[in-house]
């Protein structure tokens, strides 16, 4: 009996020691270490962490900031989780979610409130084979980014691009009437899904519906190889994203296709810009489309600290958050329960709706390199068929 009784008194004390007589959590002291892009994220994560400790239970964490680029980000937590040395919260596009989760790099997000609080496409984004993984901190997607000193309203039509350009482009002073950077995947990837080539199909996971080399994946791509004589003369080595942002901040490049990561340059250099749908195809009646990309922050699954790593997370995508990181980075935050009156991000917003989400699956790796020199090549005037045989081939080889 007196075993027990000293058993019980054991409990008791410990259980006040961790919550207090009250039985409220109490502040433990630990440190979590927090990866994101340097620049205006950066910003954000400084202001979060400052935040995170004025609550109560948490007042006690510290929280170290490291710069790693989003698409950095999984590549790394494989080598420096396993060492003990990685992240316990970090930032990463929501398609390397397929190879985090079938590597084991992450834990899922177990908030109730998620699915409702949170537009689809940041649902979809944040899952992987039904289970949840992700904390949406931003959607994204590109569009037509246009100088209205220079072009006062943006063109519904490629054809009137084509037309604009016959006046406005000059080789000889490198003046174009559109840029982008032509051997993007994810840019150029308009040029497959406002065809009706939807990567690994509808629902964007079965690999076996890739569309790569498909009757409509063709079409697209051989109108994207005709537009090197008719808008943009210049080798697919030369349209680095630094030429295209230059061109267009110089007033060279009437308009520019980017995202909304550009705002605050494009602001810096007093452009009078507008931000619009990307033009319709020949043949097509809707905007094409795009891309859309989600930054989740990501729980490793190597923290020692799960609950307080979550907890972190979780914060991170609060409605108070995510309205802090909009004012700081323009990224546009995902939640129902905000909205967004910024005409720049209106403009992204409108072509969001022509979106598709990333696909999760571990073959986007093979996606972005395979289809990333197809579109180069292609550019640069290669066979439109041999070139997109080559990429689906490396498709189905990938595992």
């Amino acid at each position: 009996m007196k075993k027990i009784i000293a058993v019980l008194l054991a409990v008791l004390l410990v259980t006040t020691t961790v919550y207090g007589a009250d039985k409220k959590p109490k502040a433990k002291k630990l440190t979590l270490k927090v990866w994101e892009s340097e620049g205006p994220e950066k910003e954000f994560m400084l202001w979060a962490a400052a935040e995170f400790k004025k609550i109560p239970q948490y007042s006690k964490i510290t929280i170290v900031y490291e710069p790693v680029g989003s698409v950095d980000a999984r590549a790394k937590i494989e080598l420096d989780g396993p060492a003990g040395v990685g992240a316990d919260v970090f930032v990463a596009p929501h398609d390397h979610i397929g190879a985090l989760v079938n590597g084991g790099h992450i834990l899922p997000n177990t908030d109730p409130a998620f699915k409702t609080s949170f537009v689809d496409a940041a649902v979809t984004a944040a899952t992987y084979k039904g289970t949840t993984y992700g904390f949406p901190l931003g959607i994204e997607s590109v569009a037509l980014f246009y100088n209205k000193d220079l072009i006062k309203e943006a063109p519904k039509t490629w054809a009137e691009v084509e037309t604009f350009a016959k006046t406005w482009n000059n080789k000889a002073q490198n003046k174009y009437a559109l840029v982008w950077a032509v051997a993007d995947a994810y840019v150029d990837y308009c040029f497959m899904g406002g065809f009706g080539a939807p990567l690994f199909g509808p629902s964007g996971n079965d690999r076996k519906q890739h569309n790569i080399n498909s009757a409509n994946a063709i079409t697209g791509l051989k109108y994207f190889q005709s537009l090197r004589k008719t808008i943009l003369d210049v080798p697919s080595a030369d349209m680095s994203g630094d030429f295209c942002n230059s061109s267009f901040v110089e007033g060279k490049a009437a308009m520019i296709i980017t995202g909304p990561w550009k705002f605050k340059d494009y602001q810096k250099a007093n452009l009078n810009f507008g931000v619009a749908t990307l033009p319709v195809f020949p043949g097509q009646t809707n905007p094409p489309a795009t891309f859309s990309g989600v930054r989740l922050a990501f729980v490793s699954a190597y923290t020692n600290y799960p609950e307080e790593a979550a907890a972190f997370a979780q914060f991170l995508c609060s409605k108070a958050a995510l309205e802090k990181r909009f004012e700081i980075t323009k990224q546009i935050p995902p939640r129902k329960d905000i909205t967004i009156n910024d005409p720049l991000s209106n403009g992204i917003l409108q072509q969001a709706k022509f979106a598709q989400p990333m696909p999760t699956i571990p073959q986007m790796n093979t996606y972005w390199s395979a289809m990333g020199a197809a579109f180069a090549n292609i550019w640069d005037g290669g066979d439109v068929k041999s070139q997109l045989d080559a990429a689906a081939a490396a498709m189905e080889a990938a595992k």
